[in-house]
């Protein structure tokens, strides 16, 4: 069975690891574990995704939302997000304008 949800975590590129990206990374695993959807959601460290300056960023799909500027703080809102089918959390989002 693959994972419905998936969560893509610059750990790779350039410049996210500067900021923190693992750190952020551990805390999306943190967070799967403690809202206990380890069975359907995936997390993953992930090449650059060429936002850069918007680092660390984060990825969710299927509902293919970008995030920047992503602290380790804000992992379990976006889980939560994510899994419950609502909407992305608009003050991290990157829109395509940015």
């Amino acid at each position: 069975m693959s994972d419905k949800f998936k969560i893509f975590v610059c750990t790779k590129g350039k410049k996210c690891p500067k900021k923190g990206s693992e750190a952020v990374c551990l805390a999306f695993e943190s967070a799967v574990a403690e809202l206990g959807c380890d069975k359907t959601v995936s997390v993953k460290g992930s090449k650059c995704m060429d936002l850069c300056k918007k680092g660390p960023v984060v990825v969710t799909m299927p509902d293919k939302a970008s995030y920047g500027r992503v602290a380790p703080t804000d992992a379990k809102e976006i889980v939560a997000n994510l899994v419950a089918g609502g909407k992305p959390v608009e003050r991290l989002r990157i829109k395509k304008k940015d």
